[in-house]
């Protein structure tokens, strides 16, 4: 595809008069159906390209009907039986198609599939075709019962691994579906704890919020690092279970993820645990006010760094932690758009480079200070990237910003650079479409480039 076209194809500053003329190649199609300024004229020429991703799209926007969607080919069709308006008649049709492939991919498309339909796709010779139907359909509890005898493994370990099984057929099914059954969430907890007895079930088990504490203390015995892993993160492990992981794993952060941690193990395992600088706790990002400040009270840096992460803290811990004497501390606020812009430049004078990619994503962040960072990024790619990617960003700022090749992607789609820098960049292939896409991106250029190709 031409990478300009593309490009302009998403160009939010697209005249009327080039959309009117793109919507007739075909290669653009995907690209146009995602705009919010397509007439139904345009709605009509895209359709007729015959693109079941377009069509999808289209449907999905409200912008077409399924009656109004001309069908070439199967992969429309089934586009088009997604649709909860779909005639029914459509799904009969694709039903009976030749094509097994055609006919096990029903059952994923389809909204809804009228009874006998249902009936039709069951009797299938294809077993392919009856396991899609069953995983992503309810069918009629009789039905289920037939189909739980079928002579494929393929479709009773499907019938297994369903949430639509009725549990009374789930207890039909034996240990050879052990595994799907236990990843079931619709397994009984009675019928899930009888299946730790099978090593294939363990993993699935082990993540399942509904077993006896006995079943867990069991699974904890494992010496593989797959349940465990799955154990440590599951909230229902009774605490016990959890603190003898802490002690088992390696890898704290699997015990520190889980939702239910005690807050008294949780600071007790921070300091010696590695856990992503973008990542927020599930158990901090469920605790109380009250709990929030007495973790931001912790003498322990790893503490006060977990509570920084979350992204919604009372606005007087946001300020607090920005005066944070320890850098990393204070970068982890460095993104939140309270701060105002003293308190930026106190936080970058404080911190360092380091700070650099947080404060420059700030929404908040004054342009002179991303000037400022710029003129001392020296090649730093993540901070060039992150100022790129600013609105605030002036001209100036974003020339400085080219050389790191992810940051020019992002700079060549900026309204701030100028104009002259942004039709260069057509010319590159890296930075083409993305320059194409800028709305500074003069009409006479848009219309050369269309007229061009």
């Amino acid at each position: 595809m031409n990478a300009v076209l593309e490009g302009l194809a998403s160009n939010p500053a697209l005249p009327g008069h080039l959309l009117d003329r793109l919507v007739t190649r075909p290669e653009l199609a995907w690209e146009l159906a995602s705009r919010n300024d397509l007439s139904s004229d345009h709605v009509r020429a895209l359709l007729a390209h015959g693109d079941s991703a377009v069509v999808s799209e289209l449907l999905f926007k409200g912008l077409a009907r399924p009656e109004n969607v001309p069908i070439p080919d199967e992969s429309v069709a089934l586009a088009v039986v997604e649709h909860p308006d779909a005639d029914p008649a459509l799904a009969r049709v694709l039903a009976f198609h030749p094509d097994p492939a055609i006919r096990s991919r029903l059952p994923e498309w389809a909204h809804h599939l009228a009874p006998d339909v249902v009936d039709l796709l069951a009797a299938d010779p294809d077993p392919e075709v009856v396991a899609g139907l069953v995983t992503f359909h309810a069918v009629p509890p009789a039905l289920a019962l037939s189909l739980s005898r079928h002579p494929s493994p393929d479709v009773r370990r499907a019938l297994a691994a369903s949430p639509h099984t009725p549990p009374a057929v789930l207890a039909r099914l034996g240990p050879s579906a052990a595994r799907e059954l236990a990843s079931n969430p619709s397994t009984p907890a009675a019928l899930a704890a009888e299946l730790v007895r099978h090593h294939e079930a363990r993993y699935f088990l082990a993540s399942r919020p509904d077993l006896p504490p006995a079943v867990y203390e069991q699974l904890a015995s494992e010496i593989e690092p797959g349940p465990l892993s799955a154990l440590a993160v599951n909230p229902a492990v009774p605490v016990a279970v959890l603190r003898r992981l802490s002690g088992v794993l390696r890898r704290l952060s699997g015990v520190l993820r889980n939702p239910a941690i005690p807050l008294d193990l949780l600071v007790e395992l921070a300091p010696s645990a590695r856990v992503g600088s973008a990542e927020v706790l599930p158990r901090i990002a469920s605790a109380s006010e009250a709990e929030l400040r007495a973790l931001a009270g912790s003498s322990a840096t790893q503490v006060r760094l977990m509570v920084a992460m979350r992204p919604d803290l009372p606005l007087d811990l946001v300020h607090r932690f920005a005066r944070d004497p320890d850098p990393s501390v204070a970068t982890a606020v460095a993104a939140h758009p309270s701060l105002t812009g003293a308190q930026l430049r106190d936080l970058v004078s404080r911190c360092g480079a380091r700070s650099h990619p947080r404060v420059a994503v700030n929404p908040s962040c004054p342009a002179d200070l991303l000037h400022h960072m710029a003129l001392r990024a020296a090649g730093a790619g993540s901070t060039c990237r992150a100022i790129a990617g600013n609105p605030a960003a002036s001209g100036e700022t974003l020339l400085l910003c080219l050389e790191d090749a992810r940051a020019r992607h992002l700079a060549a789609a900026h309204p701030n650079l100028p104009v002259a820098v942004v039709v260069e960049m057509l010319g590159s292939e890296f930075t083409a479409s993305a320059a194409a896409a800028n709305p500074s991106l003069p009409v006479p250029v848009m219309e050369e480039l269309v007229n061009g190709t």
